[in-house]
């Protein structure tokens, strides 16, 4: 009976083992040219036209930002949070708030105007 209890408790113990993550990763994170930096710097505001939004990247047509980017079309980066409540619609008047960031600018704001 002892050695049924071990055999048991030693397959039970493999099978928890074996059910870790796996040390492969897929998808578009597993590209080591996609990692993300942290969003550093100030936080800048500006004015525009929502121009597309593809999955996170959002493009914008804006005015010229004080301090940042010149008037002209720039894509950024979007969390879920600041898309949530965001107007999604291209030809949306926008504001917006961002920090640089690589590949892309990160906007941490977007609201209707």
């Amino acid at each position: 009976m002892r050695a049924v209890l071990f055999a048991a408790a030693l397959a039970s113990t493999l099978a928890l083992a074996a059910c870790g993550q796996s040390s492969e990763t897929t998808g578009p994170s597993a590209d080591a040219n996609t990692v993300e930096a942290v969003p550093t710097g100030p936080e800048l505001s500006g004015v525009g036209v929502l121009a597309s939004l593809d999955g996170r990247t959002v493009a914008i047509d804006h005015e010229g930002v004080d301090g940042g980017l010149p008037a002209g079309r720039q894509e950024f980066r979007a969390y879920a949070t600041v898309l949530a409540e965001a107007p999604l619609e291209p030809g949306a008047r926008v504001s917006f708030k961002y920090q640089d960031a690589e590949p892309l600018p990160v906007l941490t704001e977007l609201t209707a105007r």
